[in-house]
């Protein structure tokens, strides 16, 4: 506005200057030089409104592109809130699946300590059995006699026992 009033005026008329060193009636040297303009000196207001033009195009693409900025910068804000939001929102799920899985990672270790425990035990059991089988293995199957000698030498004892039963019997008679 300021430039716009200064450059619409006679602002480039130029008034009359007086120099320090003039003499006593204020001539200066230049003063007493004979006149070779007839018409006094307003500028160039043509190349004013150029120049006035100008800077209206300079204001107008600064307006334009802080608006554009403001708009750009709102669309961003806004994108990075949802992206926030969305991040946030992963991360606690996330977050939470990893303590779902730390709690049955414990419980998996714990199982498995049992069971642990349990084969141990079960090792423990089996090696116990295998040498009382061994024991029974040497005693019922795997003995100095053969079948048929155990079959007979049971038959002799059944004999003997019913020997010894009549015997008991007719004694007293």
């Amino acid at each position: 506005e300021v430039l716009k009033v200064f450059y619409e005026g006679a602002a480039f008329v130029q008034q009359k200057f007086v120099p320090t060193d003039s003499d006593r009636e204020g001539l200066t040297l230049a003063d007493k030089a004979p006149e070779v303009f007839d018409t006094e000196y307003k500028g160039s207001q043509e190349a004013s409104k150029g120049i006035v033009g100008m800077l209206e195009v300079v204001l107008s693409d600064f307006r334009r592109t802080v608006a554009t900025v403001a708009s750009e910068e709102s669309d961003a804000a806004e994108a990075f809130g949802t992206f926030r939001a969305e991040s946030e929102k992963d991360t606690a799920a996330k977050q939470g699946a990893a303590k779902g899985k730390e709690g049955e990672v414990a419980d998996i270790e714990d199982a498995l300590m049992f069971l642990q425990d349990g084969l141990t035990w079960a090792k423990r059991g089996h090696a116990e059995a295998l040498k009382e089988l061994d024991k029974l293995h040497s005693m019922c199957v795997a003995g100095e006699e053969t079948y048929e000698e155990r079959v007979a030498k049971r038959e002799k004892e059944i004999a003997a026992l019913k020997d010894a039963h009549d015997m008991l019997e007719n004694w007293q008679s």
